[in-house]
């Protein structure tokens, strides 16, 4: 029998819990509602937001870098950005479902006396066709902190698909006469569409200023108020003398009442995942860095449970300690996995939590735009983010590696034509002249065959050269450089901590829009509900944290740790 003080212990302590959990339950409602809420303005506003180019009809050509845009009618109406187009001439727009067409750019206005504001441009389709198009909302109905959604091509990422970026109205009309929005920008979404939660547009992205929560855009009243004189291939240096009424938002009334509500601006911790996330700290280049590391339990299949952590390979250099709460866990390199710019350890002590990665059960993560997604640090920390794409790969561009060398155009054998000062190449002797016989082994016999080989490889990877001059055969071998990246000042470029060195060269990756630095990466990625998808591998720029999915993790852990079966 239970003492009677022990008995009423026990039942308020049930009472507690009980509350907790309806809490627990409530706020799970809650952040599932606006889920599907921004689930389905997204699938209303996504078919219509186009990626857009300068093109040549004669000369069938691109002619200007690309911007974005947004189809608001089905006769092919276009708004974007004044700054990204000239009036009377073409462009190429290519929709999501991968259509395609030429547009015409119509009117804009950019007042003499303020460069860049207005900004606003319209554009209409010149081929025959019914088009999909978005709803066009009211910007004067607009509430400071209410949900928006940016749905717009970033020009880093260069994907024939658009991505999301979720934030909120942080001022409904700023000095300029803009919207100030949290949903970041960055070149490239230059005039592509801010939508409400309704998946109506509401403001086109115009211009960014340093800060990641200064994002600037005009407003759609703008767009409805010069409707008329738009219609002009015209470049307005002031606003129009003719302009048309704009009416009141019919859902102005519910937009008040429902920003009222708890039900926009949900709070969430994602629930059990204490100990998902270690410290490592290594020296690369006689500096101390810093990354985060994923810790995963895991059944081999010989039946054992081992705990391991991925981490981002090129972060991680020599003397390698690992923390966790500020104790030290002794690791044991398993091994890298260089596509993926993976490194693997063995946990040699049983540490407290970790992901438990069931293969047998397959992967449940749905990698599908508008997803609540949070990064969970080694101190605990979360940021939230949003599911910004499908799965795609990144080229190997900013990776690639420099040999500093030129050939010869069709030389058979292949001939160097040129070598850089300073370059790998000419500290390794060759010279202009000097004939390719192999890399590493593999005969080079053509000059097509010199530039796909040396892609193969990476930033710091020791290759071996063998060539010929006047002297007899050489070889030798050296290091690889990594590329200098070319300064920008554009504001996109100085979001704090800066991209990661590596960034690309991905085959399976899926992006957020996470704003967590450089060397935050090696953190893991769950949804709101707890669910593992993934771990941060780069930040790519300023709109985009790339992830690596979770089964990626496990085929690359099979492979790196030689299973001659599935791990059970």
């Amino acid at each position: 029998m239970i003492p009677i003080n022990m008995n009423r212990y026990f039942r308020l302590t049930i009472l507690i819990l009980a509350f907790l959990c309806s809490k627990v339950f409530a706020q799970d409602k809650v952040i599932r509602k606006i889920e599907t809420i921004v689930s389905a303005a997204v699938k209303k506003a996504y078919p219509a937001s186009v990626r857009i180019w300068g093109f040549d009809v004669q000369q069938n050509q691109r002619t200007s870098g690309q911007f974005s845009g947004v189809v608001v009618s089905a006769d092919g109406y276009i708004l974007t950005a004044a700054h990204t187009i000239q009036p009377g001439k073409n462009y190429k727009v290519f929709f999501p479902d991968g259509r395609e067409c030429i547009a015409m750019a119509l009117g804009k206005i950019e007042n003499r006396e303020t460069p860049g504001i207005p900004d606003v441009g319209m554009m209409k389709i010149t081929d025959s066709g019914t088009w999909p198009f978005a709803e066009m909302g009211y910007s004067a109905s607009l509430i400071k902190n209410e949900p928006c959604i940016s749905i717009s091509y970033p020009e880093s990422l260069n994907q024939t698909l658009p991505t999301l970026r979720l934030g909120n109205v942080a001022e409904v009309k700023n000095e300029y006469g803009f919207i100030r929005s949290t949903c970041k920008m960055e070149p490239g979404d230059s005039g592509g569409p801010l939508f409400d939660y309704y998946g109506r547009v509401i403001g086109l992205h115009s211009a960014i200023d340093v800060s990641e929560e200064m994002n600037f855009e005009i407003p759609v009243d703008l767009y409805r108020r010069y409707w008329t004189a738009l219609n002009s291939e015209t470049l307005y240096t002031a606003f129009p003398e003719k302009m048309d009424i704009v009416e009141v938002d019919p859902l102005l009334p519910v937009i008040q009442k429902k920003n009222k509500q708890k039900a926009l601006h949900p709070d969430f911790d994602v629930p059990d995942i204490k100990s998902s996330c270690l410290l490592i700290k290594s020296i690369i280049k006689g500096k101390t860095q810093e990354i985060e590391a994923t810790l995963l339990n895991v059944k081999t299949a010989a039946g054992n449970k081992k705990q391991f952590l991925f981490s981002k390979d090129t972060m991680v250099g020599e003397n390698v300690q690992c923390y966790n709460n500020g104790s030290v866990v002794p690791l044991k390199l398993v091994g890298r996995d260089q596509d993926n710019d993976l490194v693997l350890f063995e946990a040699m002590e049983k540490q407290p939590g970790g992901i438990n990665l069931d293969f047998s059960a397959g992967d449940t993560a749905k990698i599908e735009m508008g997803r609540f997604l949070c990064t969970v640090s080694h101190d605990g920390k979360q940021v939230r983010s949003v599911l910004s794409s499908a799965v795609f790969s990144l080229p190997k561009i900013s990776s690639q590696p420099y040999l500093g060398a030129m050939v010869v155009y069709n030389s058979s054998p292949v001939q160097f034509s040129l070598i850089k000062e300073g370059s790998p190449a000419e500290k390794a002797g060759i010279k202009v002249g000097d004939e390719l016989i192999s890399i590493n082994g593999k005969r080079i016999e053509k000059a097509s065959e010199f530039a796909p080989e040396i892609m193969k490889y990476w930033a710091g990877d020791e290759v071996s050269f063998e060539w010929t001059n006047p002297a007899g055969k050489m070889d030798k071998s050296f290091r690889l450089d990594g590329r200098v990246q070319p300064a920008f000042n554009h504001p996109a470029e100085k979001f704090q901590g800066g991209k990661s060195e590596r960034r690309d060269g991905f085959n399976t990756v899926f992006a957020h829009d996470a704003a967590i630095k450089a060397d935050a990466c090696g953190s893991p990625v769950f949804d709101w509900e707890g669910g593992f998808y993934g771990m941060n591998i780069a930040r790519f720029s300023r709109t985009a944290t790339i992830t690596i999915p979770k089964t990626v993790l496990i085929k690359s852990l099979i492979k790196l740790l030689d299973y001659t079966g599935q791990p059970e």
